[in-house]
């Protein structure tokens, strides 16, 4: 549901500016993949929550509300609409310094 643990791979990456990467190769294979933004109060803003797979955007919402049941709000949008960027390392994983958190 995170990038966390995704594999380096030079050939999922773009370079879109100093420190930004771009993550553009699907996680699955075949069903459709949908990020998943919600909100548990109607206070709160819209957070990226992750993603799920499915064939639609009715079978996407039945996977997000089972795993956020407690979400008051939830978007689906299609994963090929949204562009996902981080300013983090893909590859560098969990590394601890001296005083044991990660870098």
């Amino acid at each position: 549901m995170t990038d966390e643990g995704d594999a380096p791979d030079e050939r999922t990456r773009s370079d879109t500016g100093p420190g930004w990467t771009t993550v553009d190769t699907p996680r699955s294979d075949g069903e459709p993949e949908w990020e998943l933004f919600l909100r548990e109060s109607p206070t709160e803003p819209l957070r990226h929550a992750g993603s799920v797979t499915a064939p639609d955007p009715e079978a996407a919402h039945e996977r997000a509300t089972g795993l956020f049941p407690e979400a008051t709000t939830v978007w689906c949008c299609p994963a090929t609409e949204v562009s996902r960027v981080t300013t983090r390392d893909l590859g560098a994983g969990y590394r601890t310094e001296a005083g044991g958190e990660p870098s």
